[in-house]
Order: C-alpha cells, then sequence, then structure tokens
C-alpha cells in the first residue's frame, strides 16, 4: 500500500513537471512575450501546488532578482555601446581594420571581423555591433562590390564575438545566476572569442578564393596610415584600459561599465566631436528601453527558476540525461544541441535564465567547472543568434542591408560550421576557458 501511494506521487509530480515544461512552450507558441510567460506559468505553478498563500514568493523572488550589485552593469555597457556607435566610434574601430587586413582578397569580409573583435571589446553586446558596426561594415562592403546578402552574413556572424570577448553584458547576467566571479567569466572568453575570430576569418579566406571576392584598394600612404591610427588611438586603447582597471583591482566588472560609458561619451562628445546632445537623449532613451526589457526578462524568470527547483525539475532531467548516458562527453554533446535548438527559438538571455538552473546539477555532476560551463552555455547562446527563425541577428542584418532573412541564411553555413567547430574545441578542452582565470588567480566565487 505505502509503495503505491510513493508511485502515486512520483507520477503526479511527473505529470506536474511535464505540465510546467509543456506550458512554456505553449506560451512560447502563443506569442506571448517571454517575461510574461515566465510570469504566468510560475503563478499557474503556485496556484496549483500551494494556493494564493505561496504568492507572496513569487514578489520576494521578482524583487530580489533585480537587486544584484553585478546586475547594474548591464545598462551601462549597453549605453557605452549605443554611445559608440552614435559618437563616432565604430567608424574608427573600422578604418583601422580596414588598414591591417582590408588589402587582401576578400578584406573587408576579413575587416568585418577584425573589426567585431576591437568592438567586442567596448560594448558586451552582439545587438549593438551588428546594429552599430553592422551599417558601417555592410555599406562598405556593397560599396567595394560584395553582395548586399552576403555583407549582412558576414556582419551577422562576425557580431556573435561581442559577448564572449569581454566586456559581455550575457557573462554579467550568468555571473550572477550562478554567484561565479564575473572578472573570471570575462577572462575566460578571451582565448575562445579570439578562436571565434580566427575560426570565422579562415572560412572567409577559403569561401573568398572560391569566389574570387574583392580586394580593397591600395595602402594609402604612411601618412594617411598615421593619420588614421591616431585618431582610432583613444578608441582602440578604451578596452584594454576597462579591463585593466577589472583585472588590476582598481574597480569592479560593475564600476568598470560605468567608466566605460563615461569615456564613451567623452570620445563622442569632446575627442570626435560627433555627439549631439540631441543624440545623447535618444541614446539614454534606447538604452532604458533595452534595460527594461533585459531586467523585465530577469524579474520575471526568477520566480520561474523557483518552482523549477521547488518541483525538482532539475534532479529529474539530471537522472534523464544520466540514464541516457553517464560519459561526460556524451551529456556535453546533448546539452550543446539543446541549447543550440533552444537559440533557434528563443532570446539568447531568457535561455540561459530559464536553461541555467536546469542544467547547472548536470554539469556539477559530471564534474565541469562552472566557469567553463559558462563560456559553453553563451557561446551556444550567441550561435543560436544567427540560425534561423529567430535568430535576432539576422534581423538586424536584413533590415540594414534590406534584403530577406532567407539570402541572409543561404550563405551561413560554412561560417556556422567555423563556429560550431570552436564551440567543440571550447566544450570538450576546458583549458581555453580556464586556463587564462587560473592565471589571474580566479576562480569560483560561492
Amino acid at each position: 500500500m505505502e509503495r503505491l501511494e510513493q508511485d502515486g506521487r512520483r507520477g503526479a509530480r511527473l505529470m506536474l513537471i511535464w505540465g510546467i515544461l509543456l506550458s512554456v512552450c505553449l506560451v512560447i507558441l502563443a506569442g506571448i512575450p517571454i517575461a510574461g510567460g515566465l510570469a504566468l506559468v510560475a503563478v499557474g505553478t503556485m496556484l496549483i501546488t500551494a494556493g494564493p498563500d505561496l504568492l507572496v514568493i513569487f514578489v520576494q523572488r521578482t524583487y530580489a532578482a533585480t537587486t544584484s550589485f553585478p546586475l547594474l552593469a548591464i545598462p551601462f555597457f549597453i549605453l557605452a555601446g549605443n554611445l559608440m556607435n552614435v559618437g563616432g566610434t565604430t567608424e574608427r574601430i573600422f578604418g583601422v581594420a580596414n588598414l591591417l587586413v582590408g588589402k587582401i582578397r576578400g578584406g573587408l569580409a576579413q575587416v568585418n571581423v577584425l573589426g567585431s573583435m576591437i568592438f567586442a571589446g567596448m560594448s558586451g553586446s552582439a545587438v549593438a555591433d551588428a546594429a552599430g558596426l553592422g551599417t558601417i561594415e555592410i555599406r562598405a562592403m556593397v560599396k567595394e562590390g560584395y553582395t548586399p546578402r552576403y555583407s549582412a552574413t558576414i556582419s551577422a556572424v562576425s557580431a556573435t564575438i561581442g559577448p564572449i570577448i569581454p566586456p559581455s553584458i550575457p557573462f554579467v547576467i550568468f555571473g550572477s545566476l550562478a554567484n561565479v566571479s564575473v572578472g573570471a567569466l570575462f577572462l575566460a572568453g578571451v582565448v575562445p572569442g579570439l578562436l571565434m575570430g580566427l575560426g570565422l576569418m579562415v572560412a572567409i579566406a577559403i569561401v573568398s578564393v572560391q569566389r574570387n571576392l574583392p580586394r580593397s584598394a591600395g595602402w594609402p600612404g604612411l601618412a594617411q596610415a598615421l593619420r588614421i591610427f591616431k585618431q582610432a588611438a583613444p578608441a582602440l586603447a578604451l578596452p584594454p584600459a576597462i579591463l585593466a582597471v577589472i583585472f588590476t583591482g582598481v574597480a569592479t566588472p560593475t564600476e568598470a561599465a560605468v567608466i566605460a560609458a563615461a569615456l564613451a561619451f567623452v570620445l563622442g562628445r569632446f575627442f570626435y566631436r560627433e555627439l549631439r546632445m540631441r543624440d545623447f537623449w535618444d541614446t539614454l532613451w534606447e538604452t532604458g528601453r533595452q534595460t527594461a526589457q533585459v531586467m523585465l526578462i530577469i524579474a520575471m524568470a526568477a520566480p520561474f527558476s523557483w518552482v523549477l527547483i521547488q518541483q525538482q525539475v532539475p534532479n529529474a532531467i539530471l537522472k534523464a540525461l544520466l540514464a541516457l548516458s553517464t560519459e561526460p562527453w556524451i551529456i556535453l554533446l546533448l546539452v550543446n544541441v539543446v541549447l543550440l535548438i533552444l537559440g533557434m527559438f528563443l532570446e539568447a538571455i531568457a535561455i540561459m535564465i530559464i536553461a541555467y538552473p536546469i542544467l547547472a546539477p548536470v554539469m556539477a555532476a559530471i564534474g565541469v567547472d562552472p566557469v567553463h560551463f559558462g563560456v559553453i552555455m553563451v557561446l551556444n547562446l550567441m550561435i543560436g543568434l544567427v540560425t534561423p527563425p529567430v535568430g535576432l541577428c539576422l534581423y538586424v542584418v536584413s533590415g540594414i542591408a534590406k534584403v530577406p532573412i532567407a539570402d541572409v541564411v543561404r550563405e551561413l553555413a560554412p561560417y556556422l560550421l567555423a563556429l560550431l567547430v570552436v564551440l567543440a574545441i571550447v566544450t570538450y578542452v576546458p583549458a581555453v576557458s580556464t586556463w587564462l582565470p587560473h592565471v589571474f588567480g580566479l576562480g569560483v566565487v560561492r
């Protein structure tokens, strides 16, 4: 009799777990904004399991999720990226990148990648890269003879480097979720970010030979080259300055975000003199809008995560994965596949907040370092930004280039392959992510 009762309770819990997961799928398919969908599922589960008395937890978790000090970095990194886009900084970055690698075959495509790698050290946002630097890159590539759809594709895939090379908004969010040092995550992204750039540049070089892509104009001359470097010097000095104040302990990542925004304002307003006050107020408004979107998802995901843990959903998924295999490499492969599929349909930050409490116990069970897992997750989600049907960067660049998304997707294959190869290296060679944090003596903070 007692065993029947236990089986009944176990069956009821499994039904509830499936109900939670299916409810999330249904609200997404229904087109409900992800923040509202998470809130609906959380409230519904609380009412079903314990009645209205449990709703106080909803309020407590929502408030607590938005009061984490590291999350203050998000609006300031967003502001820094937006200020650089309207203040002339991105154009100077593009000019230097063009000077360095623009003269080889397919040079402007290589410039696109190199420019994104430099810009990544300032904004921490793939969308900011695609929208800001991408506008300049696509216009220059089309003028040079590249097709609009190819130009848009390269701008989209290169933008994925932005949140991997520090600073990084997704790493800030992951650090808050996992109670992991944001500084360690920033360092962990350096080598994978460089590998992403290298992989894309190799793919571009191969395609350039196959398609006989254009070369840029000749060398501008020493005087012009020095002028380009001189104008871009403050912009190029910004990323190492930001990282230096973090890793020397002068400032926390949150304080460094404030410094980055302030320096971006000074550059655009007083050095390049391209940031008008009217643009500044518009930029503040846009930054507030983008920040509100991110923070609303974080706030609504907190009670949802509590519901998942309270109903032991992570434990159930851990048992299911370990039933398939106990080999760590197979479980890592399955986790990557799941994250890549989710990335095709959901916004990256939403996936991180939903999936982390489910996957964290799985990673702990197979001995994956939390910093290493953070890089794996963020890299997966960045690839999701350029995979249809809901790849956000695809929509951004297709709007800039005025080409259908289907045309952009047709060009993606070699570059997605390059990113997947880098993902495999990062996943199965942990030292790629963990070596640099260990060199600086940074690790997990619990």
